[in-house]
């Protein structure tokens, strides 16, 4: 009965309310200038989403007041589609996309801490039956591609 007792009473003890504060050390990230130029309206919606969520997955906090810390600046500079097989009727089914862009980071004071080129490359196989369901899709994965590089570049900044 006192084993029992005991043992209650160590996972209460260890089980406690424990107060975080959420403004030590964390860095305000603003998101000033997203340039991209293409006609495709969803390359504009992915990499917003796609870099929001970079920030907020590395516990930084998007503010572009005069807190922010550091400032992020992204050009599209250049994507590409290009076909790679043909069907058996001599039609494009197979695709490659390339996308090439820049990302600058300033600090407060306004010194570049960090600009990269981010080059990625995917493919898709696209029937041309389903209103390029598979671009968008094939869009979608470069998002993750590119997103992932932003998140292991961003991490090194401190």
């Amino acid at each position: 009965m006192i084993r029992f007792f005991v043992l209650i009473a160590a996972i209460f003890l260890g089980c406690g309310y424990k107060p975080v504060n959420f403004e030590k050390q964390k860095l305000n990230v603003c998101i000033e200038k997203v340039s991209i130029n293409s006609p495709e309206p969803l390359v504009l919606d992915i990499f917003n989403r796609k870099i929001r969520d970079v920030i907020i997955s590395q516990e930084k906090k998007l503010d572009c007041s005069y807190k922010r810390n550091i400032v992020m600046y992204i050009t599209l500079k250049s994507l590409s589609f290009y076909p790679i097989g043909y069907s058996r009727s001599q039609r494009a089914n197979v695709y490659k996309i390339t996308m090439s862009l820049n990302l600058k980071v300033d600090d407060k004071e306004g010194s570049t801490i960090l600009n990269k080129d981010i080059t990625e490359t995917t493919q898709y196989i696209g029937a041309g039956l389903r209103a390029d369901i598979e671009k968008r899709y094939a869009v979608q994965q470069l998002g993750d591609l590119i997103q992932i590089r932003i998140f292991s570049l961003l991490s090194q900044i401190k």
